[in-house]
């Protein structure tokens, strides 16, 4: 970041860096620099890739003790109201050591009420992805292969250590820290 005044501003590529576009992204999944799988063209957007609901959930239910409730489903996830789940992706992801990944929810579930925390992909990373969603406050469901999470690529430099952590090659629901 560069001072001006008593003014802050980011670089001209923005502050997490350059923000990939439709052709870079399609360029680096051509290239298998970036891997999703499965892929589908229709889930690129003009700069991200809509990542679909997967057919795994857990459930983290209310009460003075933790406790979940893991469920499967083919077609459609009912959801009851305020409810705290966390959801599996549909695509499995392998990113390069020089770019992250930042998780969103498509702007479409946003506005029916739901939300989703901020959520970052490491650089390194591979596996499907668990995250949590917070349904509105009313009943509601979700489809299996809805294009539900919206992510954002930036590059980054430098990594010295890409993530090689817990979740490291997930295939299935994981909880916990």
């Amino acid at each position: 970041m560069q001072a001006r005044g008593s003014f802050l501003t980011a670089p001209p590529y923005g502050l997490f860096g350059l923000l990939l576009s439709d052709s870079e992204i399609r360029r680096r999944l051509s290239a298998g620099s970036l891997k999703i799988e499965p892929f589908s063209d229709d889930c690129i957007t003009p700069n991200g890739i809509d990542f679909r609901v997967g057919g795994e959930a857990l459930f983290i239910l209310p009460g003075p003790k933790y406790k979940t409730e893991k469920v499967a489903f083919e077609d459609r996830l009912e959801l009851p109201a305020d409810s705290v789940v966390l959801l599996l992706t549909l695509e499995e992801v392998k990113m390069p050591p020089d770019l992250v990944a930042h998780v969103n929810i498509r702007s479409t579930f946003a506005r029916m009420g739901f939300t989703v925390p901020g959520t970052v992909v490491d650089a390194g990373y591979r596996g499907r992805l668990t995250l949590q969603v917070r349904s509105p406050p009313y009943p509601s469901a979700l489809k299996k292969g809805e294009r539900f999470w919206h992510l954002l690529f930036h590059e980054v430099n430098a990594v010295t250590r890409p993530y090689g952590g817990r979740y490291q090659g997930s295939v299935g629901i994981e909880e916990g820290c």
